[in-house]
């Protein structure tokens, strides 16, 4: 099977540079912190200084949560200038005058960004590997969170190379990303969620309908990330969420609230199919032609 030839192209300018290596280094010295600083506040008691192995399961999910803001800051900083990028250094028009067709200049921009963000990932395993020494956590749990934070980064990513086609400029089009992101898909949506809680409370004085916060809910990438853990470490986060049990729903619903990342992955799916065929269209050089 032949590699896309974009994909061989950025993997080998990317890894020749010495950029590269430096981002990774200071990736890993940023995860490491954060575990050095969580052993030194949590770990050990101060009045005796003794060890707690349980606080491991803690740690890990304190990585796993800096794993997860990382790539969605990561994301849209090594996607947002794929197009714009290429536009801005003049060749774009000698890209788009290639065999290659529209689909395969976009995956193959997505696959390199993405080989690069799980290189990041993979590089700070080590650190993770402290969590491992002394149990509580198993390498099926990490490698399903790790699925979870690849395909919510590849969401980002798409998002961002989407916009690198519609913008002239990389700034603009990772600002835009970043607010989309962070200020709808982030915040926005538990805002909304809870407003229409309030609202529902305060008129009828029952909790809103869950199936509108469910979809609303459903472009969190927190709360997929919390429903990961809790199916992980049996806590109930998704219900104090909803403000509801999910005994009195149906099964299906029953279902989706004990595993609710279910609903944010699919919604991932439908984002990534979304803005790749959008970007596929407007990176289309004969589109107007049509």
């Amino acid at each position: 099977m032949m590699m896309n030839p974009v994909l061989r192209r950025e993997t080998k300018t990317t890894l020749r540079n010495w950029k590269m290596f430096a981002v990774i280094t200071v990736y890993v010295a940023v995860v490491t912190i954060g575990a050095m600083l969580y052993i030194y506040g949590s770990m050990f008691r101060s009045y005796d200084y003794s060890f707690d192995p349980q606080s491991m399961i803690g740690m890990y999910i304190v990585l796993c949560a800096m794993q997860m803001g990382l790539m969605l800051l990561a994301a849209p900083a090594l996607t947002a200038g794929c197009i714009s990028g290429e536009r801005e250094r003049q060749t774009l028009d000698l890209l788009l005058m290639t065999k290659m067709s529209s689909f395969s200049i976009i995956m193959g921009k997505l696959t390199s960004s993405m080989s690069t963000l799980i290189l990041l990932m993979v590089s700070t395993l080590p650190v993770f590997a402290i969590a491992f020494y002394f149990g509580g956590v198993s390498l099926l749990s990490l490698f399903g969170m790790m699925l979870y934070i690849v395909l919510t980064a590849c969401m980002a990513a798409s998002i961002s190379i989407f916009f690198s086609c519609i913008f002239k400029k990389t700034m603009v089009s990772m600002v835009i990303v970043y607010l989309l992101i962070g200020g709808i898909f982030c915040f926005g949506t538990l805002i909304i969620a809870l407003l229409l809680n309030s609202l529902s409370w305060n008129i009828y004085q029952s909790n809103a309908n869950i199936v509108p916060q469910m979809l609303i809910l459903s472009a969190n990438p927190g709360v997929g990330f919390f429903s990961v853990i809790q199916e992980q470490m049996g806590n109930d986060f998704i219900g104090s969420i909803f403000y509801q049990s999910s005994n009195k729903y149906s099964d299906t619903i029953t279902f989706l609230l004990n595993h609710y990342w279910i609903v944010n992955v699919i919604f991932d799916v439908i984002v990534i199919c979304i803005f790749v065929s959008l970007s596929v269209y407007f990176i289309n050089p004969v589109r107007k032609k049509k």
